[in-house]
């Protein structure tokens, strides 16, 4: 069974228009820096980044991209593969799913992953030939018809019943070739009855008959094997022809070949390191071992007439004319697909790759810090420094960055440059293990007068302040917790700290007065619901526009009504009710199977809600409605599992960090201005062929909306979600507006303050 797509513009250009993107657009903001398989047809060339795939148009030399986005099915891509007789690209998932890529259609094949397997489940190469594609797989050979886009047969090459993994698959004189892990196989493509191990023979002569052959590849009436030994420190490479056996070249210590590729009047033998070429004989034709510009880390290569295009994992795409002139062809996108934590703030998006484990021990990954902005992006990277955890905008320059670490103490950034790094050296910062590279910091937040506060885990003095001329304050006050994590400040001035792994809330009321301790108000308190039930973990928390406190946990999101009393009364978080409306008088709480892994709230006061499990959840201002819910099935979100959430408050901008890599959705509310400041809308004007909603923007909070055409009659009104309105074009019958010029009136909500603007629509 599968299922056709068609999508009337599959690749997307890496060109960015000037205009901003409709309300409901999905952006990709996976990493195309790194590709990992290759396949070359007449007019493109494909590459495999592992979650998305880059194309290149030879004649206009254009770089375009495909993912989930754009109508792939899924994101973790194992394989790829070109079929040129049949113009269709082939791409295995993780999942074992298959798509078909042909016209600007995907046709989907999701028998195999659908189909229990007992074992290891992977497809490991693809390999063409006619009018069929061979899937070497963990189980044997599944063969699929490419043009009727169906599964074929599943074949079984091997010596007994129990499946044989198979590597890679190769075609000579009327032949199939099968490398697996207990040797090489053939039989003849014309036996029908393939999928019977017994119709399979064992290459014999192979020195190690029955060992591990992982690639190889037909070429001039010779199969030319891999032979993996992970006991001889490198592969060896073996020549099969009708006189017997002979060694291409016996192993090289830490060469492990990665891929058999066919080539102009050759073939070519892949490494990490370099690329072999030879030619159809056998004999030696070159290397290729450097770029002139940077290490290779070869995955892939296919040879193309003169040119040769190379899969590497550190550069991308590479290009290489006539073989001796290399350029890497990459996109735009992050320093990798980790979302640990998202910022954004004012169009400047923050992405820290770092992590920590269940237990929040370090994970040890190279600081990496993604900035997108003006549709472009940069990174912060370090070798030394480890586990970046959170990143923070000034409010007052944006280019002015701060990064806490799990381990490398605190960072400061200006314009990309770290400037300094603070840690127990020079600073008050403590490290839980003298003398060793262990200052844990997680939760950072600036106060209304430019003071960073920031939490420390496992020292005294959880609370510290850098303040803006450079001195630090240090909070006597010690978490009776392990882990010290997220912190906001509310309206009110209180900070409201997460406790990770079930120690529940700490609040502190410094009285507006950090350097002044005597008047500190301070609690610690485990979360209760007003059925006095207690709530194990605390995941997430964000202040909504009413001064509220949502709360995301391990039972779905709560609420704490009236914070500011928190010192005066054990409060009780409330769960938000959604009444049934059957007659029996019950509610039910909303989500509460859910664990709420982050909280975000737009510019209409709506929150948005990623769990762990089923995807991402908008809720109307009070909760109680379900106004979208993104998950796998329903929407192009990436994963299901969503690490971290955060909006610009400046775009509207969804972002979403995923297990599978980050992704963002143009949201439709902004923060309302304090007066209609550059109202306008977009796209203006609106073409004939456009299908979304017009968007306006630059209103205030709740502002009235009536748009009316040019002889003053009304055709559509509206309430602004926050600084932003959208209009389907349609009137109040249904029927899109005519041609013409249509004027929008915005008056403030108290109706002091009004604006008018104006769109084409043809």
């Amino acid at each position: 069974m599968g299922r056709f797509l068609s999508i009337p513009v599959l690749l997307l250009s890496i060109l960015h228009l000037q205009g901003q993107t409709p309300v409901g657009t999905w952006s990709d903001h996976l990493i195309y820096n790194t590709t990992k398989s290759v396949a070359v047809g007449t007019k493109e060339v494909y590459a495999s980044t592992g979650s998305s795939i880059i194309v290149y148009n030879k004649e206009f030399a254009e770089l375009k991209k495909m993912s989930r986005i754009n109508g792939l099915t899924e994101t973790g891509i194992s394989t790829i593969a070109w079929s040129e007789e049949n113009k269709t690209l082939i791409i295995a998932y993780t999942s074992t799913n298959v798509d078909l890529v042909k016209n600007y259609i995907i046709y989907n094949i999701s028998d195999i992953s659908r189909k229990y397997i007992p074992g290891k489940k992977e497809i490991n190469r693809i390999r063409t030939n006619g009018k069929y594609a061979y899937l070497a797989c963990s189980f044997g050979i599944i063969v699929v018809d490419i043009i009727k886009k169906e599964i074929y047969d599943t074949w079984k090459p091997g010596s007994g019943s129990a499946n044989a993994e198979v590597w890679d698959i190769a075609f000579g004189n009327s032949k199939i070739y099968a490398a697996t892990g207990n040797g090489v196989f053939f039989a003849d493509l014309s036996n029908p009855g393939l999928s019977y191990f017994g119709n399979w023979s064992l290459i014999n002569i192979l020195p190690n008959p029955k060992g591990k052959y992982t690639s190889q590849i037909f070429s001039g009436n010779k199969l030319y094997v891999n032979r993996s030994d992970p006991f001889s420190g490198g592969d060896s490479v073996y020549a099969i022809d009708g006189a017997g056996v002979s060694n291409l070249f016996s192993y090289l210590p830490g060469v492990y070949n990665t891929s058999f590729d066919l080539a102009k009047s050759g073939f070519t033998i892949s490494s990490s390191a370099s690329i072999k070429y030879y030619n159809n004989d056998g004999s030696f034709n070159k290397t290729i071992s450097s770029y002139g510009w940077g290490t290779p880390n070869i995955s892939q290569a296919v040879a193309d007439g003169t040119d040769i295009w190379i899969a590497d994992i550190n550069s991308g795409l590479v290009r290489g004319e006539n073989m001796s002139v290399f350029s890497a062809l990459t996109l735009p996108g992050p320093a990798s697909n980790n979302a640990y934590s998202i910022t954004s703030y004012n169009g400047k998006t923050l992405i820290c790759g770092g992590a920590v484990d269940v237990t929040w021990n370090n994970l040890s990954k190279p600081l990496q810090v993604s900035i997108h902005e003006n549709n472009s992006w940069t990174s912060l990277s370090s070798t030394t420094i480890k586990d970046a955890m959170r990143a923070i905008v000034d409010p007052d320059n944006s280019n002015h960055l701060f990064v806490s670490t799990w381990g490398g103490g605190l960072l400061e950034y200006e314009n990309n440059n770290l400037v300094k790094q603070y840690t127990e050296s020079n600073s008050p910062l403590q490290t839980i293990i003298p003398g060793q590279p262990y200052v844990r910091i997680c939760g950072m937040v600036v106060d209304k007068n430019k003071n960073l506060w920031i939490t420390q885990s496992e020292v005294t003095g959880s609370i510290k302040v850098l303040k803006p001329d450079g001195s630090w304050i240090v909070n006597p006050v010690t978490v009776d917790a392990p882990t010290v994590g997220d912190i906001i400040i509310t309206r009110n001035g209180h900070k409201w700290i997460v406790l990770p792994r079930g120690y529940g809330l700490f609040i502190l009321d410094d009285n507006n007065t950090p350097d002044v301790f005597s008047d500190d108000r301070y609690k610690k308190m485990l979360v209760k619901d007003t059925e006095n039930k207690p709530i194990s973990f605390v995941y997430s928390i964000a202040e909504d526009l009413d001064g509220n406190i949502w709360i995301g946990t391990d039972q779905g999101p709560l609420v704490y009504y009236n914070p500011e009393k928190v010192f005066n009364a054990d409060l009780n978080a409330f769960r938000i009710k959604i009444p049934r409306n059957d007659g029996t008088g019950l509610a039910d709480n909303v989500l509460v199977t859910e664990t709420i892994s982050s909280i975000a709230v737009d510019g209409a006061n709506r929150k948005w809600l990623g769990t762990s499990s089923s995807g991402a959840y908008l809720l109307s201002p009070d909760g109680t409605t379900q106004i979208k819910n993104y998950n796998e099935q329903n929407s192009p979100i990436l994963s299901n599992s969503i690490v971290s959430l955060a909006i610009d408050n400046k775009s509207g901008d969804v972002w979403f960090g995923t297990l599978k890599g980050v992704q963002s959705v143009r949201g439709d509310a902004i923060q309302g201005e304090e007066k209609f400041t550059n109202v306008y809308t977009f796209p203006n004007p609106v073409r004939e062929d456009f299908t979304g909603n017009v968007t306006i923007t630059g209103l205030m909070s709740d502002s009235q909306i009536r748009i009316t055409d040019i002889s003053g009659n009304l055709v559509y009104e509206t309430v602004s979600d926050g600084g932003l309105a959208t209009w389907d074009l349609k009137t109040y019958n249904g029927s899109r507006v005519a041609t013409g010029v249509y004027l929008v009136f915005c008056a403030s909500n108290d109706g002091t303050q009004s604006f008018v603007t104006k769109m084409l629509v043809i």
